[in-house]
């Protein structure tokens, strides 16, 4: 939960299954209200996403996330690629040669009755969560919430 790295990565790591990003949801929209964590106003343009960290072979989902991309703040090769969707801001940001620094702002604990959305009813049982918040170029750039189902590392 504490770890800075590419979960990606890290999962593929722990289940030693390949993990793919398996997009659930992508917009481009204008914040109705000021966000202090990346430091902009209402009106500025982010990129919305919710995605899954799938195995490849069994179909598991280990995670899934919702993330805010402040537009203005990347750099555009990276910028074009989220907005293509096709991999994960992790691996997006190593394969851009992207320095970063990341910020954990939220430690959480989800029990089963208190989801209220599409994205964290995919899971049942209870869920442990973590936001964190991704610098790039020293400036806020990205805001991901990550859900990790408890069932799944319990064996």
């Amino acid at each position: 939960m504490v770890a800075d790295g590419t979960v990606t990565k890290s999962l593929e790591a722990w289940f030693w299954e390949p993990v793919k990003v398996s997009p659930l949801h992508q917009k481009r929209l204008l914040l109705e209200a000021s966000l202090p964590l990346l430091e902009v106003e209402a009106g500025a343009e982010v990129l919305q996403r919710e995605v899954c960290l799938t195995g490849r072979t069994t179909g598991r989902d280990y995670a899934c996330a919702r993330s805010l991309l402040l537009l203005s703040a990347l750099p555009a090769g990276m910028r074009e690629g989220m907005l293509e969707g096709r991999i994960g801001i992790g691996e997006l940001l190593r394969e851009q040669g992207v320095e970063t620094y990341r910020e954990i702002v939220d430690l959480g604990y989800l029990s089963a009755g208190e989801r209220r959305d599409a994205l964290l009813a995919r899971f049942e049982g209870d869920l442990v969560s973590r936001a964190y918040r991704i610098r790039v170029a020293g400036e806020p750039a990205i805001l991901v919430s990550e859900f990790f189902p408890l069932a799944v590392y319990r064996g």
